[in-house]
């Protein structure tokens, strides 16, 4: 592990692997890398894997102000991660739930240094206002309440931006998410929405699954990565 500095603070950084494509994986609200454990460590063996906590999580530094977090911003200081690191582009980006946002919007802001994404369970630009979401609400000032904040006006910016691009795109979604069934079949709906934004895009339904599915169903996570790594032109890691 080492520690990296980006935008007045220090990252955490943690790479896996020696050859390959190089597959970077963003957590969820408020999560750390720690939640990508099952899915990585298998991953390095055929490929050049980056975990990360952003900044005011797990072991990296502070986030400082408490404004919403824009995921433009998080696109900027992954970017600037990534170049840090002298991993070369384009990268397989996976992203869990809010992860998987942020993810999509360095793949609209990053278009040439994207290979293809793997979104899991992942919030969409294309959600519905409001529907979605924890019941309850996060601490004031913490960073899980700084992130939540900035999700709606990063949408709408994502939206206006420049579109998502003719990557290989697989999204998987969960089945479990303990709520009415109306609101689990509008959310089936915008995972294949999501899915839609790019011609190679994919949806795969994972049946029983709750909403961390790299914990309840890791090798499908890893085998939807590696379907990614191929569609991208990598053949066994080279």
């Amino acid at each position: 592990m080492t520690r990296l500095r980006i935008a007045d603070s220090e990252i955490d950084v943690e790479r896996l692997g020696h050859a390959g494509p190089v597959i970077v994986f963003e957590p969820g609200l408020g999560g750390d890398r720690r939640s990508w454990e099952k899915v990585a460590r298998p991953l390095a063996a055929c490929a050049r894997v980056l975990l990360y906590d952003r900044l005011g999580i797990g072991h990296s530094g502070p986030r400082h102000g408490t404004d919403p977090l824009l995921a433009s911003i998080v696109a900027d200081e992954l970017k600037a991660l990534l170049h840090a690191t002298d991993l070369p582009p384009p990268y397989v980006l996976v992203g869990h739930s809010l992860g998987g946002f942020y993810m999509q919007s360095f793949a609209r802001q990053y278009s040439n240094e994207t290979a293809a994404v793997v979104l899991v369970d992942s919030a969409s630009p294309l959600e519905p206002p409001g529907v979605f979401g924890s019941a309850v609400p996060s601490n004031p000032g913490s960073i899980a309440a700084v992130e939540e904040a900035g999700f709606l006006p990063s949408a709408a910016a994502m939206l206006a931006g420049p579109p998502f691009p003719p990557v290989p795109l697989i999204v998987l979604v969960a089945t479990e998410h303990n709520v009415a069934p109306e609101c689990e079949a509008l959310w089936q709906e915008v995972q294949a929405q999501t899915a839609a934004l790019s011609p190679k895009g994919r949806l795969r339904i994972v049946q029983g699954a709750a909403h961390f599915i790299q914990n309840d169903r890791p090798q499908i996570v890893i085998e939807a990565v590696l379907d990614a790594i191929r569609e991208t032109g990598f053949r066994d890691g080279k």
